[in-house]
């Protein structure tokens, strides 16, 4: 059995690819993490409007419609690093986006394909863990 990482903890996880999302949410919750997602930027911004209180984002970069980096942009105008931090999944090639993202804001980054010890162990720094 695995041991929570945080629990309670509630985080979004935002990706256009539901396996993607679906595996990661998983994953996560078997950690003791209370997880959401959504499908695209838009519906992660509403999720947030909606008064719904995350301790964390983790955002992929590359979606269409609305980028992760328009996201964190928009993001980053209402919340500081601290109040919610927020995690870019990106590929291995993009360090332009990584670069990026860390410029506008980000308090982290992981790359694709996810490796779940690395994003357990970006949100434990993120969160103060």
């Amino acid at each position: 059995m695995t041991v929570p990482s945080a629990p309670g903890k509630r985080l979004l996880i935002v990706d256009d690819n539901e396996d993607n999302r679906d595996m990661l949410a998983r994953r996560l919750r078997r950690r003791g993490y209370i997880v959401d997602t959504a499908e695209s930027g838009a519906a992660a911004l509403r999720l947030i409007s909606d008064a719904q209180a995350f301790d964390a984002v983790l955002l992929d970069v590359m979606m269409p419609d609305m980028t992760g980096l328009e996201v964190l942009i928009e993001l980053r105008t209402r919340f500081s690093k601290d109040q919610l931090p927020v995690l870019m999944a990106t590929a291995r090639s993009d360090s332009e986006d990584v670069v990026e993202a860390l410029r506008l804001g980000a308090n982290d980054y992981v790359t694709k394909p996810i490796n779940l010890d690395e994003v357990i162990s970006a949100l434990d720094v993120a969160l103060g863990q």
